[in-house]
């Protein structure tokens, strides 16, 4: 069989996508500027010397002393974990009523949701507070499971965040994407084994190399996400969402 046929008779092979995994900052919310705003109000206060947006934007996902650290590369575990309650404070009072969905982010949900697809958030803010943002927003009953920095031991890159996410909704990773706009994310997906879909309206403006799509509109994810799920009726029987959906949103 020539390359290309046996390529495209692999592509053809994969099973349909069952589940979408949602990084929020950057991703689902337009708040990545409240993220670096916030680390930079705790790090002046504390004299240390504000960090410039690209620094702290790339740094998305990863938990908030890695970003302390480009201010105070020594500091010490008691001062990171002062710092890290005096940013969800002030991030709690003034970010979280301020975080908007990007336009379309609504819609695309609810389009997931209707096709019947699971879906989950990976991100690296605390699971309560991605889940109180996203119910506040009003998109509480398309979101299966809430997910977050505090619930695993390792974060972004690493695989664990999207792999618990699999193994609460029931998905096998060649049944799952992973979509959001930074390298730790993308990272993160390819580590579990999941497909990966780098958006453009957030941080990384410039495609990702290690992504294995890359989408600038809405309406392209839309696309792209629903085309991966295969003929309508393919998934075969209802996954577990009926479970998930009967019990309400999940939280770790």
């Amino acid at each position: 069989m020539p390359r290309a046929s046996a390529a495209a008779s692999k592509t053809a092979r994969r099973p349909a996508v069952r589940a979408v995994l949602w990084d929020l900052d950057g991703t689902l919310t337009d708040s990545v500027r409240f993220v670096v705003d916030t680390a930079n109000t705790i790090i002046t206060s504390h004299g240390g010397a504000a960090l410039e947006f690209e620094r702290v934007g790339a740094m998305s996902g990863l938990p908030l002393e890695a970003v302390f650290r480009l201010a105070w590369p020594t500091l010490t575990e008691d001062d990171a974990e002062r710092y890290r309650v005096e940013y969800r404070a002030h991030y709690e009072r003034h970010a979280i009523p301020a975080t908007r969905l990007y336009r379309g982010a609504r819609a695309t949900l609810r389009a997931f949701h209707a096709a019947g697809l699971l879906q989950a958030t990976v991100t690296g803010k605390r699971a309560a507070d991605c889940e109180r943002i996203l119910r506040g927003l009003g998109i509480k009953a398309d979101i299966e499971v809430y997910l977050g920095g505090d619930s695993v031991s390792r974060p972004k890159p690493a695989p664990d965040l999207a792999q618990l996410a699999m193994a609460r909704l029931g998905c096998a990773p060649d049944e799952t994407v992973v979509v959001g706009d930074s390298i730790a994310d993308i990272r993160m997906g390819r580590a579990a084994g999941a497909r990966t879909i780098q958006v453009l309206w957030g941080f990384a403006r410039e495609r990702l190399p290690e992504a294995e799509r890359v989408v600038g509109t809405w309406a392209e994810l839309r696309d792209v996400v629903l085309a991966m799920t295969g003929p309508r009726g393919s998934r075969g029987a209802k996954p577990p969402s009926t479970i998930l959906r009967g019990r309400g949103p999940l939280r770790s």
